[in-house]
């Protein structure tokens, strides 16, 4: 908990006051030591997560280089704001600190250091059969094509004028309080290495798409010397004497991991620390975290609690037996993942316009930025299947054990929520994109969620150039992490599959719910959190590995939600209802449009996707300490609500904030060259009158959905769906018919009542 806000802390500044520490003209000279590339092995503890994350950390080590966008995109000449640019991208992607420098002759290693196992692990990755569906089959082909690329460009000699230096801070060692620390302890140096790998990737990506050549440097695998460019950079200082000396970050020390990104762009370097400047910058206002920083009396992340609790007190909310929402069950159909509205689009059956955003993931890589996910997001798709170890691992018959080990090494890598849940039946979708069946195949789910990032939705309005990248940083960091864990699991002899974004199995939604992750909101086919709102993305771990499960919570937000109406206000689309609940495919829930909510999301010609129901949220809260009495009257003081909602209008929340503005505003054009943006959303809070009476929603049940299989786009009969939502029953009537006993069974969709007797197969 901060007690200050950082409201007014541009992002570029980064949560550390590095800018108050004093500089000087010349960097010290560093300590003479052998150059030794990390190894994500540890043969002695087979138990470690450390042998999990190897395939993870050769995925960025793949990226290291890459093809460079032929012409260079047009963005500001002046190099400060150039590198005032990268370093608040890099704190977007959580790095802990973030500087730039020139590349001192010095800084090239005689001897790189090398990723021994990488080109046998890429040839496994990519090797022909390695995919499981249409979409991870994509991933394969532009993997192993870039990897072929990458290994080519890694022969050049290094000719690049300046770099940008990464740290990723330690988070606290593993204790007797951590019920996990068998699978974590020792992996500190391993888990930062990944986590600055993974920024260090993105970024190098994010260069080239630009224009400029990069090269990215690991712990794994490196051309340039670590210690030289700490020093060059002011993120260093030599500590320690003569004979025992090191080089140590400030308000960090020695513990923290770092990446490097070298490149051809042009930067304004930051100036080498002064002798002593990190002692003197550990004053009173370090301490408190005046300005928004980090406060020195926090010490390193979860230093007060078990990580299988994490870094939010969701064991103080109130827990129940089922959701807040009624959910029917036996009655709650299955459907085709053809079914989902993004894919409908790709199918063409939203228009050839959508079909042509949707090419290639289009509708986020037009933004470079979002862009330079994707390749990480994409390469890491193969990874979430694998096979499990014959032989299973002892002492791992306690669900109870098991379910607090996971949630530790969740939160150890980095999670923001863990909950665990049963898999029901209707949670899984029906049929592949082929048409296959899928079948229930594993017990459990394991939800990770991981949040946006509070600081950059207040610089945007929700729906301009910076959201798809919003969506894709959560959505990647969610599969790395899950990815490592889900890994793992398998390592000890139990079935695990990752479910991403792009590649799943399974309904998201649902198995948040029944985690105990958070209620259905009036954003309607979202889940809010009460500590991080509806402002976090996803990722889900199949398995049959033993597990204690979550209970539903309760914190009043049907209360809240049916008193605010601001996110269905505040809508681009108008396709979240300010009326009440409907049952829907034997869910209770404010239904929104996703059709018309796709359409926009997808089509956005002034921006990349939507998240303006996010950014306008009331619940999407800063966290810091003036806000707790609020939070704790929306769930405690039900009298309260209406009034909290009002007030989070009076007091601007939802507003763009220009502080917090670091984003280019970048379009890519017909020909594949990044250009400026034509137009850009930039909404403030429209107070849009709620009409209920006049919204035009439709819906489309089972009975209208989306065969697995079609010879071409399907439609959706607007009209029809439209009807469907009149004609929607109240949750009140269907509870009525539960007590009455009457049937409640969705009818027969054409598509299976076309082939009697047939019910399981794909038409």
């Amino acid at each position: 908990m901060r007690i200050f806000s950082h409201r007014n802390r541009p992002v570029h500044l980064g949560p550390y006051p590095l800018e108050r520490l004093a500089r000087a003209e010349g960097p010290m000279t560093p300590p003479a030591k052998a150059s030794h590339g990390l190894v994500y092995r540890d043969p002695s503890r087979p138990r470690s997560i450390v042998n999990a994350m190897e395939e993870y950390a050769n995925i960025m080590d793949r990226m290291r280089e890459g093809p460079v966008a032929p012409r260079q995109a047009p963005i500001p000449e002046d190099p400060r704001e150039r590198a005032e640019h990268l370093k608040a991208a890099c704190y977007y992607l959580d790095a802990s600190m973030a500087a730039t420098c020139r590349l001192p002759p010095g800084a090239i290693l005689e001897t790189p250091i090398e990723n021994a196992s990488l080109h046998d692990a890429m040839e496994r990755q990519y090797g022909v059969g390695s995919a499981a569906n249409a979409m991870s089959e994509i991933s394969v082909r532009e993997g192993r094509a870039a990897w072929q690329r990458a290994r080519e460009l890694l022969t050049r000699p290094l000719d690049h004028g300046h770099a940008l230096v990464i740290l990723v801070a330690y988070t606290r060692d593993p204790d007797e309080r951590d019920q996990g620390r068998d699978w974590i302890e020792g992996a500190q140096a391993h888990r930062g290495a990944l986590r600055a790998a993974e920024v260090g990737a993105v970024m190098a990506n994010y260069l080239r798409l630009l224009g400029f050549e990069a090269r990215l440097h690991t712990a794994s695998a490196s051309e340039v010397d670590f210690d030289t460019l700490l020093l060059a950079a002011g993120l260093g200082e030599v500590a320690g004497s003569n004979g025992d000396s090191r080089v140590e970050a400030p308000f960090l020390g020695a513990r923290f991991a770092m990446a490097v990104v070298t490149t051809a762009m042009a930067l304004a370097a930051d100036k080498p620390l002064a002798p002593g400047a990190s002692a003197r910058g550990r004053d009173f206002k370090w301490w408190l975290g005046v300005g928004g920083t980090h406060a020195g009396f926090a010490g390193e992340p979860m230093k007060n609690r078990p990580f299988h609790l994490g870094p939010h007190p969701m064991e103080k909310v109130k827990r129940r037996d089922s959701p807040t929402t009624l959910i029917d069950a036996p009655n709650v159909p299955r459907v085709p993942k053809r079914n989902d509205f993004f894919l409908r689009a790709a199918m063409g059956d939203l228009g050839d316009k959508a079909a042509k955003e949707l090419k290639d993931f289009r509708m986020i890589t037009k933004s470079p930025f979002g862009h330079a996910m994707i390749p990480v997001l994409g390469g890491m798709v193969p990874l979430q299947y694998g096979d499990t170890a014959e032989v299973r691992s002892e002492d791992l018959s306690d669900p109870k054990l098991n379910a607090a080990r996971i949630k530790s090494a969740l939160y150890y890598l980095g999670a923001d929520m863990v909950g665990i849940c049963e898999v029901p039946e209707y949670a899984w979708y029906s049929h592949d994109l082929d048409g296959s069946e899928i079948r229930p195949y594993h017990k459990y789910a394991i939800c990770v969620l991981v949040d946006q990032g509070y600081e950059t939705m207040e610089g945007a309005s929700g729906d301009d150039w910076i959201s798809g990248a919003q969506s894709m940083r959560a959505y990647m960091r969610a599969q790395l992490i899950g990815g490592v864990v889900g890994a793992h699991i398998r390592r000890l002899g139990y079935g695990a599959r990752g479910h991403s974004v792009m590649d799943q199995d399974v309904l998201h939604i649902p198995l948040i719910l029944q985690a105990g992750l958070g209620e259905l909101s009036r954003i309607g086919e979202l889940v809010l959190n009460p500590f991080v709102g509806p402002r976090f993305k996803s990722g889900i771990i199949t398995t049959d590995l033993p597990l204690a499960v979550d209970r539903p919570i309760d914190f009043g937000l049907q209360d809240f939600c049916g008193k605010c109406r601001k996110c269905a206000r505040e809508c681009p689309c108008t396709a979240i209802p300010f009326g009440n609940k409907i049952v829907f495919n034997g869910y209770e829930m404010w239904k929104p449009d996703v059709e018309k909510c796709a359409r926009y999301r997808i089509t956005n010609a002034a921006g990349s996707m939507c998240g303006r129901c996010m950014k306008t949220c009331p619940w999407n809260i800063e966290g810091v300490l003036a806000e707790r009495p609020f939070l704790w009257s929306a769930i405690h003081l039900p009298g309260t609500r209406r009034w909290l909602a009002q007030l989070d209008d009076r007091m601007g929340n939802g507003r763009i904030n220009p502080v917090k503005k670091w984003w280019w505003d970048l379009d890519t054009d017909d020909r594949g060259n990044v250009v400026r943006a034509k137009r850009t959303n930039a909404r403030e809070l429209e107070f849009r009158a709620a009409s209920p009476g006049g919204q035009k929603l439709a819906c489309y049940p089972v009975e209208v959905s989306s065969p697995p299989v079609s010879d071409g786009p399907l439609a959706p009969d607007r009209k029809a769906g439209m009807e469907h939502y009149r004609n929607a029953s109240s949750p009140q009537a269907w509870r009525a018919r539960m007590e009455r006993g009457e049937d409640r069974a969705p009818p027969t969709p054409a598509w299976r009542a076309a082939k009697p007797g047939e019910e399981d197969a794909a038409p």
